[in-house]
């Protein structure tokens, strides 16, 4: 059983199993999952359309599917009995199914860890009870779990040897419809509506005033996949933002940019694999704003920043996501050489952390030893 609960997870699980599945091939996978695991012969039995949600006011209002949902995942495990359960991020669901499965006497592997580390950290103890192997990829988290008690084992992010671009700069440029010289900024809202219905007019206000300035600028939007081009337009209607062009080719919209905005997310990190300098921001509902503050112990919530241990790019996060400091901010990497060159270098340096390539690969070799008992792995403690 493999549970991936939004689209990051559903990519980072679908690159898991193409990689299980080269090695095992009679391996079979059901449970929680998206549009990337389907192609890996997945069977699905939940979407992860359904399982979405951000913050907390969305997972009240979602509390009785989820409960559906859980009962049904506990129903498959207790009558199909898999050999394991491999669990992807997503801790609020996930950390009570690995609860559930351990006592029922299953393995459960954690790849992807949970960012306990900001926030939730008294989940340590069901963790160390209910997870038999986790598998992060962030540098930092090795240290942090293993000490804790926590059998881990860190990987190279598997998003190293997926985040490339398809085209150059000035064939990116003429594909939608740009002149060659044209000086792009890219925007990345989010994957999900609401995220995109938060953050777009707040980008798009600081590059309507930016364009204002500086008529060569054109900005581009990179539309995740499951997001209405509809939306992105009605947007860019009431910002009277002009010439806006739209691609889904992410990974080559984020290389052409001189500059992208940027929502805090996984988006982060293609970024700062790219090199292309960047604005974080975050917004979010009132009532999740005042629960994440009280709960969130990290004084960076940008993963680039977290993972250097420093603020190498700005982020600006619920009343400081203004259209006014992204443009402050935006102008500097304009005009100062010096800064917009520091901020490249250090950029290289976190994607340096996060190797080394091939992540993936390395997740599916630790899962099979360690299921089949060919590595000390097996031998440590198992809670199951």
């Amino acid at each position: 059983m493999v549970v991936a609960g939004e689209p990051s997870g559903d990519l980072q699980a679908g690159l898991l199993l193409e990689q299980l599945r080269l090695r095992r091939p009679s391996w079979s996978f059901f449970g929680v999952g998206g549009p990337r695991m389907a192609t890996q012969g997945f069977e699905q039995l939940v979407g992860i359309d359904e399982m979405a949600v951000i913050g907390f006011a969305d997972i009240l209002r979602k509390a009785f599917f989820f409960r559906r949902v859980f009962a049904r995942l506990d129903r498959a495990i207790k009558q199909q009995r898999p050999d394991a359960v491999i669990l992807v991020d997503y801790p609020g669901f996930n950390l009570r199914l690995a609860s559930s499965a351990s006592a029922d006497g299953l393995r459960v592997i954690y790849y992807i860890a949970p960012q306990i580390w900001a926030w939730g950290e008294g989940r340590i103890t069901k963790m160390r009870r209910c997870v038999g192997w986790l598998i992060p990829i962030f540098p930092f988290e090795q240290e942090y779990f293993q000490s804790r008690g926590i059998n881990t084992q860190r990987v190279g992010h598997p998003l190293l040897d997926v985040v490339k671009p398809a085209m150059g700069g000035k064939v990116f440029r003429e594909s939608v419809g740009l002149s060659g010289d044209a000086r792009l900024i890219t925007l990345l809202p989010g994957s999900r509506p609401a995220e995109v219905k938060r953050h777009l007019p707040v980008m798009l206000a600081a590059v309507r005033r930016l364009t204002d300035e500086n008529q060569s600028l054109a900005p581009v939007v990179a539309c995740a996949p499951g997001i209405d081009q509809a939306l992105i337009f009605a947007a860019a209607g009431k910002s009277n933002c002009r010439d806006l062009s739209v691609s889904g080719d992410t990974y080559s919209a984020i290389a052409a940019a001189e500059l992208a905005f940027v929502k805090s997310g996984t988006a982060t990190i293609e970024c700062a694999m790219l090199g292309v300098p960047f604005v974080a921001m975050y917004k979010t509902g009132m009532l999740n704003y005042q629960i994440a503050r009280r709960l969130i112990k990290t004084k960076h919530i940008a993963m680039v920043n977290l993972v250097a241990g420093e603020t190498v790019v700005p982020e600006f996060i619920q009343h400081e996501a203004t259209p006014e400091n992204i443009v402050h901010a935006a102008r500097k990497l304009f005009l100062d050489d010096d800064y917009r060159r520091k901020m490249i270098l250090d950029l290289q340096n976190v994607r340096d952390k996060l190797g080394p390539p091939g992540g993936a690969g390395q997740a599916a070799e630790i899962i099979i030893a360690w299921l089949e008992g060919t590595t000390g792995a097996a031998e440590q403690k198992q809670h199951v």
